[in-house]
């Protein structure tokens, strides 16, 4: 019998111990030490029994999975240096990381490394090596035989858990790989059976993400045997739902490459119709076009060409200037909105104490006052369609989009604040608003693009919706990211009236037209040799508005702008010409041909409307990408490259301080320090920076650093 037990395996002979106490009585005697050992060669590469331990607490240790503490099962770790399997929970309390007399007894306990490096102790081990001690305290001689035989014990058992740790290591990867190797044998064996009745082509077309490997019934690590026709019906479903997933993905592809065709369509009637004059649809709109998913979405079978969109394209006028219509829609509404909520606003802003005039005034817009005289909630008179349509296209009329000038200066800040905070310090705050004015907001980036990415964005190619550089997406024409920015609006008024116009009437195309130059007479920088002499910088009137908002407090003081005519024109365009050639020495210019100031208002047209479209360029990186990207050497305007719709606004900021300057004859303010004299009445130095010289013609509100806590005077 002993013989037999001899073949088993060490936790088959733990168990049979564990049976009877005849079984118990018989092998856990001396004399049967040779069937543990037996048993423990039969288990490939095991180390022999440590001298400390005894065969069953060895196989005990390395083979029962369960905590020496609480008995509990499942505990697959051995702490092979403290000589005990442990459960997370019995963990916290038997191992010690502190403890009286450490620095005494340390080396006398076998210790693990924790958590920060930091060295734990079994606590009854430790308690047994302190009673001890405690004993022996009074025999000098058996005490440090005691040290010498536990520091013995611990290098020994430190030197037996690095060998065993190793071997564990092997048994555990041994192990897995047996598992594995299951695996694999049972989806072999299942994919044999499921070609057998006919999936064998199928099961060449899953992808890796629904391999058979991931199912729960072939990922088992055991043979298959005759418990497949258990399984069987579970696998049938499960190839008939990946059959319907191939058919989705291969119809999905289809659709792509119809898009892309529908696409090049689009293409070709945009590049003949270049210089762009108007808005133009983008690629997602296009597709969204009822006349073209009607052929994109066709039976798969039938075939679809370029010839297929043979009669969208001879309706290219027709469904664009529909769309235009849609769009121009959405962008009345928006600015009803906005109107609306404007006007709520004002109304609950500014509401006072009764007075007879005002109460006849709210009741001729048939709204009630409460018993205390405030005002009840009133919805202010929106003008019509027709009244909006004539008030969109005026140059006082500027938009603002929330993306492109966010109040943090982050791309997708959807604040409603349009200025930075960081000025509120000096006593003022300065608006970081983009103006943009109709037609040309139509066109604007931010209405057809979106800086969020979708979930599979790389697992996709849509060509609708797909941009590389910078990596974003397209998206449907809207108009939920912009607004009537009021302020700018003021300022705009404000310049169309220093132009002479009225700005009821005028539009933003005449100004554009009109073209005029203004100087900012807030911003003068008197002379400091010439009385009534000085430099004013001088704008177009589209920066002008930026200028103002960007510059000044326009609800602190009335802007103070002044036309250039005759003389003062010339001077202005002058110093511009003079401004741009002395900047155009210093910067390299690839291309010599090149002489106009440098703007971010060019597209590829090779690259309109595909994913590898880029933002707007400067000319010469235009041409450079021409160059190595497409290996045309001489572009053509309007063929290989285009001007961009939005232009002069632009898809990026491209704020100048000024345009030029011209030097002006006006009287000097009282404030402002006399030629050679300084704020302090003292002579001035003729050799200072000019710089000191740019007291401009502000009010005591304007004086920032006399007037404000923040700059204390010393």
């Amino acid at each position: 019998m002993l013989q037999v037990f001899g073949h088993l395996n060490p936790l088959d002979i733990l168990r049979l111990a564990r049976t009877t106490k005849e079984f118990r009585r018989v092998l856990m005697h001396r004399s049967s030490m040779s069937v543990w050992k037996n048993a423990r060669e039969n288990v490939p590469n095991m180390p022999d029994c440590p001298p400390f331990w005894t065969e069953p607490h060895y196989a005990n240790l390395a083979f029962d999975p369960h905590c020496h503490e609480c008995g509990a099962p499942g505990v697959r770790n051995v702490d092979w240096r403290i000589g005990r399997r442990i459960c997370a929970k019995c963990f916290k309390t038997c191992m010690v990381d502190a403890y009286p007399g450490e620095s005494v007894i340390s080396g006398l306990v076998p210790s693990k490394y924790g958590k920060r490096g930091r060295l734990l102790f079994y606590r009854k081990d430790v308690e047994e090596v302190q009673k001890n001690l405690h004993v022996l305290a009074d025999s000098s001689d058996e005490l440090q035989a005691y040290r010498e035989e536990r520091k013995a014990f611990v290098k020994e058992m430190e030197t037996q858990a690095k060998t065993l740790e190793a071997w564990a290591t092997s048994q555990a990867k041994d192990r897995s790989d047996q598992l594995e190797d299951a695996r694999r044998d049972r989806k072999t064996a299942i994919i044999e059976r499921l070609t057998e009745i006919g999936w064998g082509d199928e099961i060449e077309h899953i992808p890796y993400t629904d391999d058979l490997s991931h199912h729960k019934l072939v990922k088992q690590p055991t043979r298959l045997t005759d418990l497949w026709n258990n399984i069987k019906n579970d696998m049938v479903k499960y190839m008939e739902e990946m059959r319907t997933r191939r058919l989705e993905r291969e119809r999905k592809a289809l659709l792509i490459a119809r898009k892309r065709t529908a696409i090049g369509v689009l293409r070709s009637y945009k590049i003949a119709h270049l210089p762009l004059t108007n808005a133009m649809p983008e690629p997602v709109d296009f597709c969204s076009f009822p006349e073209v998913i009607e052929i994109v979405e066709l039976p798969t079978e039938t075939e679809v060409t370029e010839a297929s969109f043979a009669d969208v394209a001879s309706r290219m006028d027709d469904l664009v200037h529909s769309w235009r219509t849609r769009i121009h829609s959405q962008l009345r509404a928006r600015v009803k909105d906005n109107l609306l909520f404007s006007g709520k606003r004002r109304t609950w802003a500014e509401r006072v104490t009764p007075d007879p005039l005002y109460e006849e005034y709210v009741e001729s817009l048939g709204v009630t006052m409460d018993v205390k005289g405030k005002k009840k909630e009133v919805s202010p008179p929106v003008p019509d369609d027709a009244e909006i349509d004539q008030m969109i296209p005026l140059a006082k009329t500027v938009f603002r989009c929330k993306t492109c000038t966010p109040s943090i200066g982050l791309p997708g800040d959807l604040s409603d604040s349009d200025y930075d905070d960081f000025l509120d310090i000096l006593g003022g705050r300065r608006s970081r608003s983009i103006p943009l004015f109709y037609p040309k907001v139509m066109g604007h980036c931010c209405l057809t693009r979106s800086r969020t990415l979708p979930w599979d964005y790389f697992a996709t190619d849509d060509p609708n919706f797909r941009i590389d550089f910078p990596m974003s997406t397209r998206t449907k024409w809207n108009t939920h990211l912009l607004q009537v920015d009021e302020e700018a609006s003021k300022a705009a008024r404000t310049v169309v009236e220093a132009c002479g116009e009225d700005p009821l009437i005028t539009t933003a195309t005449k100004m554009d037209e009109l073209d005029p130059r203004l100087a900012c007479l807030d911003c003068m920088k008197w002379s400091k040799h010439e009385m009534n002499q000085g430099d004013v910088p001088v704008f177009t009137w589209r920066s002008a508005v930026q200028h103002r908002m960007r510059e000044h407090r326009p609800e602190r003081q009335p802007a103070k702008w002044k036309k250039l005519e005759g003389e003062l024109l010339e001077e202005s365009n002058r110093n511009a010409r003079e401004m741009h050639e002395f900047i155009h020495i210093f910067d390299f210019q690839p291309f010599p041909d090149i002489t106009q100031p440098a703007s971010i208002i060019w597209l590829c047209a090779h690259c309109m409307d595909l994913p590898q479209e880029r933002e707007c360029y400067e000319l010469g990186k235009l041409k450079s990408h021409l160059s190595t990207s497409h290996s045309i050497e001489e572009p053509v305007e309007d063929q290989d490259y285009y001007k961009d719709y939005e232009a002069p606004q632009g898809r990026r900021p491209d704020f100048k301080p000024s345009d030029s300057t011209v030097t002006l004859q006006m009287e000097r303010p009282p404030h402002v320090p006399l030629p050679g004299h300084s704020f302090f009445g003292f002579d001035g130095d003729d050799d200072e920076d000019d710089d000191d010289e740019d007291y401009g013609d502000y009010d005591d509100e304007d004086d920032i650093y006399f007037g404000n806590s923040f700059f204390p005077f010393f």
